[in-house]
């Protein structure tokens, strides 16, 4: 955390963040209506996941990582659903402003998402293993999948899981026994674990060329 790449890292997706917005102020219907400002919320959502993944790398004390490592789960598919954000675009006068900006979310969301996932792989393989950490990423990508597919088509988010657990429950299990049930949403689900799944393994190889591993543990 002290390196100063990590800050710069931070920094850059500050800087893509404050892009969306800039791009949705700077619109003609902006200053009445500013249609896309729910980005903006989406965006704070993305946040969220980090803010607990970085608590989650710098916590000393292991009773802490089981709360901060579930918090960092229920939010992490905030991340990621900015995807999905792009059915919003429509054609128009102003399109290409659009398609920058929700490129930009989507960008910023997966980019979110991916450093919240290495910096709690990075914990969980330093003190519990390389297997131990691995397995983590595979869940939350598959779970992350599936918590986006719920925000988008049966419409929860993630306060629900704490205002109606069982309602959010009882919904993602009907969808879980009968995927094929409904074709559009689970094609949805299996490109956002694969997308997700393949920016992560981007990141992580790259990480590997640029740093030759050390000896002892890594992720």
């Amino acid at each position: 955390m002290t390196d100063p790449r990590f800050f710069v890292l931070i920094a850059a997706l500050a800087g893509t963040s404050a892009l969306t917005a800039v791009l949705g102020v700077t619109d003609p219907a902006a200053p009445l209506s500013y249609p896309s400002r729910f980005l903006i919320w989406n965006l704070f959502l993305a946040w969220i996941p980090l803010a607990f993944a970085l608590a989650f790398a710098v916590v000393r004390r292991r009773i802490w990582l089981l709360p901060l490592g579930l918090l960092w789960l229920a939010f992490l598919p905030n991340a990621p659903y900015l995807i999905t954000d792009l059915v919003h675009l429509r054609e128009g006068y102003d399109l290409w402003r659009h398609v920058l900006q929700y490129g930009v979310a989507a960008w910023t969301g997966i980019m979110l998402g991916v450093v919240s996932m290495r910096l709690v792989h990075r914990r969980i393989a330093a003190g519990f293993g390389r297997i131990a950490g691995w397995a983590v990423i595979a869940a939350s990508v598959a779970l992350c999948a599936v918590g986006v597919v719920i925000g988008r088509f049966q419409r929860w988010n993630s306060w629900d899981l704490i205002d109606r657990p069982d309602a959010v429950v009882t919904g993602t299990l009907d969808w879980v026994r009968d995927p094929l049930s409904s074709v559009e949403s689970t094609g949805v689900a299996a490109a956002i674990a694969a997308f997700l799944a393949l920016a992560y393994l981007t990141v992580w190889s790259y990480e590997a060329i640029a740093a030759p591993p050390r000896t002892g543990r890594s992720a």
